[in-house]
């Protein structure tokens, strides 16, 4: 039938042609290797490079990157920002790609968000949950009133998984030894022996400053402020008289 129609068509030319081409399709096979270039995401050597079309195949065709390749022309890399490089993704990843965007990279960009959030938890727990050098003596190094309130809220008021009594570390071992000791010590009297948290060290500088600073530099400015006074000034003649001619007139009945 196809000979018939390539026949009448174009003659006995068109139709050995055609009937050649028929022959080479029939006989050809498809390729069972493909060139990958050395270096490129999915390339592997020529010994061990699976068939086209097999699942192994599209296995190896999945660890393709998405998106625009880059390339170079005229001097020039297009586009100039960072892209893949190399072969780009088979048609069905294509479309499967572009089916489900942005789904699994916004998977990524959840949990980058998630984990920065988590990290500032963290820290703002331990910053909360920190006994800092003013919450000790000066010389003793024991806890003071405000290190035994804070100590406290520690043991009673903090979750269970952020119960951790860490202490800023002293100038040197000998008084961080002594911090740790007096933060161990004050915790045992308040909760028993055996409730006694991790206490642990911690490398920092208090945040602000301590209330009685704070408190001395509030009474400064009290003290330092001036007396009221209320200024009085003579009232001008022109004012006077228009108000003794405003009650006259008033007193006279004229508008």
């Amino acid at each position: 039938m196809v000979a018939r129609v390539l026949g009448r068509l174009g003659g006995p030319a068109m139709l050995c042609s055609a009937v050649f081409g028929l022959a080479l399709l029939a006989t050809a096979e498809l390729p069972a290797q493909e060139t990958v270039p050395p270096g490129t995401p999915g390339y592997c050597p020529p010994n061990d490079r699976p068939r086209r079309w097999s699942e192994e195949w599209y296995a190896r065709e999945a660890q393709t990157p998405v998106g625009q390749r880059q390339v170079y022309k005229k001097g020039k890399l297009w586009p100039p920002f960072p892209r893949p490089t190399g072969k780009e993704q088979q048609f069905s990843h294509k479309y499967h790609a572009a089916h489900y965007w942005p789904y699994p990279y916004s998977l990524d960009d959840r949990a980058y968000v998630r984990n920065v959030s988590a990290m500032q938890t963290d820290n703002g727990w331990i910053t909360a949950t920190t006994l800092y050098e003013y919450h000790f003596e000066d010389d003793t190094h024991e806890l003071n009133h405000a290190g035994r309130m804070q100590l406290r809220w520690i043991l009673e008021s903090a979750p269970i998984p952020r119960r951790t009594i860490h202490v800023q570390y002293g100038t040197t071992p000998e008084i961080t030894e002594r911090r740790l000791l007096a933060a161990r010590q004050e915790a045992a009297l308040m909760v028993g022996p055996e409730a006694v948290p991790p206490v642990l060290v911690r490398i920092t500088s208090p945040y602000g400053r301590p209330a009685s600073e704070i408190v001395a530099i509030r009474r400064a400015e009290l003290d330092s402020l001036p007396a009221p006074r209320i200024a009085y000034g003579t009232g001008s003649g022109s004012g006077s008289s228009g108000g003794s001619g405003s009650s006259s007139q008033q007193q006279s009945g004229m508008p």
